[in-house]
């Protein structure tokens, strides 16, 4: 590549140099303005020059990160992504990242600039868990800038973000699970949550169910959406997100003669409804024949759960008490995580690995009674 230095003013100068060609084959130059020595100047030019050489030179640009990532929200995110990732996106970079970084122009983001940024997070209180996800958003975004070309490199490589800190997770036994059901006998979500905790199944699966998706009698449901409130959208059904999520999985007696409980129940409410009945398709319902918002569903929980003396558990925790007893029943771990339709069993391994020293103790106590005593010397 070639280049030369030429004076443009007092303490001035023009580096001009060649860039690679362009598609057509058209000769392209480049040419930046420096204030300095000529010295100095000749030194830029051959930094620039080694830049081309390596494909890492970048055009100068005054968009600043705020620019940038609004336009990487409306172009690549709002194309690429399922709409309640996209949400999540768009909260963290209006929420996060505008404020604190949003007006340094794009090419002087440095590492120090983003390490501050999430000590600042951190200071107002907010988890390990958010700032690392805000981490994960930036640097994805980042990405894309050194991919479009826009900048040399993503400084989000050269930044340490906090770690996630563990969600305390609160599980039930069987007597604790037997506790709450007979607190929630009475309430109209009672099937709900029996059929949340005997599958195992997030909240946005098992309120997205619909009939064609659950045979019973063979005692199958095939779990292939979920169903979510969206700002401006309300609720909507989205496919899972990964080919793990998507699964299939077995159901008992008991979960079969709930489900054919409610199937019997909401035909009696289209009848009686007539012609104000919406016909869904979901398994659960409200008494019009729409789906059942999510958010009452754990509202009603929370309240269940402080009446019958369990506070601390969450609605997510009916997925981590069906996992848990699973597991203390001796049910292998590579099923577990396929019901759960986690990414891998190491997921699964991980998420309850609290579990584990129960039932490591257990398999080596059945091992040394199916051998019996067998003498060591």
């Amino acid at each position: 590549m070639n280049g030369f230095v030429r004076k443009r003013g007092k303490s001035s100068w023009q580096l001009v140099f060649d860039l690679p060609r362009g598609p057509d084959g058209r000769r392209r130059q480049a040419r930046h303005t420096i204030r300095g020595t000529k010295r100095e100047a000749e030194v830029k030019l051959r930094e620039l020059l080694h830049a081309v050489d390596r494909g890492e030179y970048v055009r100068p640009t005054k968009e600043t990160v705020g620019a940038f990532l609004g336009r990487w929200l409306e172009t690549y995110v709002a194309t690429n992504v399922s709409p309640r990732t996209e949400r999540d996106y768009r909260g963290i970079v209006t929420r996060y990242l505008l404020p604190q970084i949003g007006t340094i122009p794009l090419p002087a983001l440095r590492p120090d600039h983003v390490q501050g940024l999430y000590a600042a997070l951190m200071t107002r209180g907010l988890s390990g868990r958010t700032v690392l996800h805000t981490h994960r958003v930036l640097s994805e975004a980042l990405f894309h800038a050194v991919k479009w070309q826009l900048i040399a490199r993503n400084v989000c490589t050269a930044v340490d973000p906090p770690r996630a800190e563990r969600k305390e997770m609160t599980t039930l036994d069987a007597a604790g699970v037997s506790h709450f059901f007979a607190t929630a006998e009475s309430s109209r979500y009672h099937d709900v949550l029996f059929v949340a905790l005997y599958t195992g199944l997030r909240r946005s699966e098992f309120l997205g169910l619909k009939w064609s998706e659950i045979d019973l009698e063979r005692g199958r449901i095939s779990v292939v959406a979920g169903l979510h409130r969206l700002a401006g959208r309300g609720m909507v059904l989205l496919p899972t997100k990964t080919a793990r999520s998507r699964r299939q999985i077995s159901i008992t007696g008991e979960v079969i003669d709930v489900l054919r409980l409610v199937r019997r129940r909401q035909i009696e409410q289209r009848l009686a409804s007539g012609s104000a009945w919406h016909e869904s398709g979901f398994v659960f319902t409200d008494t019009s024949g729409n789906p059942i918002d999510p958010d009452r569903v754990t509202k009603e929980f929370v309240r269940l759960a402080r009446l019958a003396g369990l506070e601390p558990v969450r609605l997510h925790d009916l997925r981590h008490t069906h996992a848990s007893l699973m597991l203390q029943a001796g049910v292998h771990p590579k099923v577990v995580s396929e019901r759960l339709g986690h990414a891998s069993v190491a997921i699964t391994m991980d998420v309850y690995s609290h579990v584990l020293p129960g039932i490591q103790e257990e398999a080596a106590e059945r091992f040394a009674r199916l051998l019996g005593h067998v003498s060591a010397g």
